[in-house]
């Protein structure tokens, strides 16, 4: 059976760090949650080998789920000039077909939409894909803590797309609680038709997305993302990081928000927050400038993960106001929404 899955970036509505590990990584709070951007993957059965081929598409206009890039391309080609054993859906393939002897092989084809070292997440959200995809069509058996232990090792954001939704990221990242959404089916496109991987049909109704998302929220947000048409390596932020902070953030404010439903635009404005703002925007200063510019067009704005994209989430009246500030800079941007 062919398969084509879509799979959603992420954008962090508050991260703080709280201590360094012994083993040099820092430990963390973090809210994630998954938008409708979103990259895709095809799986057409082998018998043997893994084979991957990557499209840097950053266009597909009049999807109802990947919504049209306005701007620059440059940020999402990047990805397909890495050798194939160094691109993390492969990575997860061969994790996969090791960890249970797998005999059979796969063909996989990656359409990137989703900008690379953007702090979105794509790469994660492919390899978790990938995972989810090949245990279903490898028949393969394993609980869900293999499952995850897997998923830690090829990164740490992993882990939170093999559910989406909304979550509290703890430990690096990976250790994963779903704060608000439904139980939900991972969906992919079979045959023209909507199926669910594990066998059940679905109407042509149903979105396809949450190919790695396993769960949904259950509020949606509008949201833009901003991206400066470049990327920011996420090591060479953390090495800036210097504990204890004087001002420690809480993250049980937006947790309970969001817990009550109670989370929007307007009180987004007061409770997201990014310490790693503290160690990109004198690097980046353009970074700075896109989040000043979407606050001043009536976003909640923020720098997701590491950057160098930052969203703004918005009530959709100023929706046209946004749009045309942002056209008068060179930026790449996308109007999504929370799923």
């Amino acid at each position: 059976m062919n398969l084509t899955i879509k799979t959603p970036a992420k954008i962090n509505l508050f991260l703080e760090i709280t201590e360094k590990r012994p083993d040099g990584y820092h430990n963390l709070e973090s809210i994630m949650q998954t938008v409708g951007l979103c990259d895709e993957l095809s799986f057409e059965p082998a018998e043997k080998d893994i084979a991957l081929s990557v499209i840097g598409s950053g266009r597909n206009p009049g999807s109802p789920v990947i919504p049209e890039i306005h701007g620059r391309e440059s940020a999402v080609n990047s990805i397909a000039s890495l050798p194939t054993e160094q691109n993390i859906v492969f990575k997860a393939a061969k994790a996969l077909k090791e960890n249970f002897n797998v005999q059979k092989g796969i063909k996989i084809t990656l359409k990137k939409n989703i900008p690379s070292g953007a702090g979105l997440g794509g790469g994660s959200s492919d390899a978790a894909a990938t995972v989810n995809a090949l245990v279903k069509l490898w028949g393969i058996k394993a609980e869900k803590s293999e499952l995850n232990k897997i998923a830690s090792k090829l990164g740490a954001d992993v882990p939170f797309f093999l559910t989406g939704g909304t979550a509290l990221c703890e430990g690096i990242g990976d250790i994963v609680s779903p704060l608000a959404g439904r139980s939900g089916e991972l969906r992919v496109k079979s045959e023209n038709k909507y199926a669910a991987a594990g066998g059940i049909e679905n109407s042509a109704e149903q979105s396809d997305v949450a190919g790695s998302a396993l769960r949904a929220s259950n509020f949606k947000l509008n949201a833009v993302l901003v991206n400066p048409g470049f990327g920011v390596p996420t090591p060479s932020v953390y090495k800036k990081v210097k504990l204890p902070f004087t001002n420690t953030r809480k993250i049980d404010k937006i947790k309970n928000l969001i817990e009550k439903g109670s989370f929007n635009a307007e009180s987004a404005k007061e409770v997201c927050f990014n310490r790693l703002e503290d160690f990109v925007f004198g690097d980046y200063p353009e970074i700075k400038k896109i989040k000043d510019i979407l606050a001043s067009l009536g976003c909640a704005s923020l720098m997701s993960g590491s950057g160098a994209t930052v969203f703004g989430i918005y009530d959709k009246p100023v929706e046209q106001k946004i749009k045309a500030g942002l056209e008068k800079h060179n930026w790449n941007f996308w109007f999504t929404e929370t799923i």
